[in-house]
């Protein structure tokens, strides 16, 4: 240690100097004595300290203070991608037929129509007077004005039951006898439907409308050329009015 101190060199010139010179004879620099510059070595800025001790550990200290937007943008980014795959997943739920209302046949669907018509309020009030009034005093009229009333809203059955009750009074009335024919068609009994058309017919034999659906029903029952048989006949009984007019299109299209 002590060679060291006796033989300073100069670092600017070059000159040899005494260890107890604090400047350079020859040139008046400043001597840096080894000491000094061990401490000079250890003396690491702290700036570089710093930026030394932040290597290694990843990109949390990078971050720091870097982008304070960062953090909300990655929230925007999760909120948009929970979006998407919601969206994803309802599409799918309704390709699959979720959603979709259960199928109604057309029968049910008859009857669930038949329901909501026999409840109308339009003629229910009008139904329940009548019924009362029948009771009381029994006439053919209001007889007869109730079972329209109940064919109206859908309630064929009882329909058909003030119809026959009608009828036996009036055996020959060919619109009622129709009437009666186009319920029992509605409930899906073509045999009494065309029985009671036919018998109209026979009190009635130019009853347009009867021939009319004559062949609508025939058409039902798979008698195709009796259907067009009984349309042809409608036509020929007046082709002008509307009923004509329907059983030429009828004819037409079948």
């Amino acid at each position: 240690m002590n060679n060291n101190l006796e033989n300073l060199i100069c670092t600017n010139c070059g000159e040899s100097l005494n260890a107890r010179d604090n400047f350079c004879s020859s040139c008046g620099a400043s001597v840096i004595k080894p000491k000094e510059m061990d401490d000079s070595k250890k003396s690491i800025p702290n700036e570089k300290r710093n930026k030394k001790s932040l290597r290694g550990k990843g990109l949390e200290n990078k971050n720091i203070g870097s982008n304070p937007d960062q953090k909300k943008i990655s929230t925007v980014k999760i909120v948009y991608l929970a979006f998407f795959f919601v969206v994803i997943a309802l599409v799918i739920v309704y390709s699959s037929g979720s959603f979709d209302k259960p199928g109604i046949s057309a029968a049910a669907q008859s009857s669930e129509n038949d329901v909501h018509k026999g409840v109308d309020l339009q003629y229910l009030q009008r139904i329940n007077t009548l019924e009362e009034e029948f009771k009381i005093n029994p006439d053919d009229s209001k007889l007869l004005e109730l079972a329209h009333l109940l064919n109206d809203s859908g309630l064929k059955e009882k329909a058909i039951e003030k119809y026959q009750t009608y009828l036996k009074s009036n055996p020959k009335d060919a619109d009622v006898l129709v009437d009666m024919g186009v319920c029992f068609f509605e409930l899906g009994k073509n045999e009494e439907a065309l029985r009671f058309m036919k018998d109209a017919l026979k009190y009635q034999p130019k009853h347009q409308i009867a021939h009319l659906n004559l062949g609508i029903v025939s058409l039902s029952a798979n008698l195709h050329d009796e259907a067009v048989d009984w349309w042809k006949k409608a036509v020929e009984l007046d082709p002008s009015n509307s009923i004509g007019k329907r059983a030429q299109e009828l004819i037409n299209s079948h």
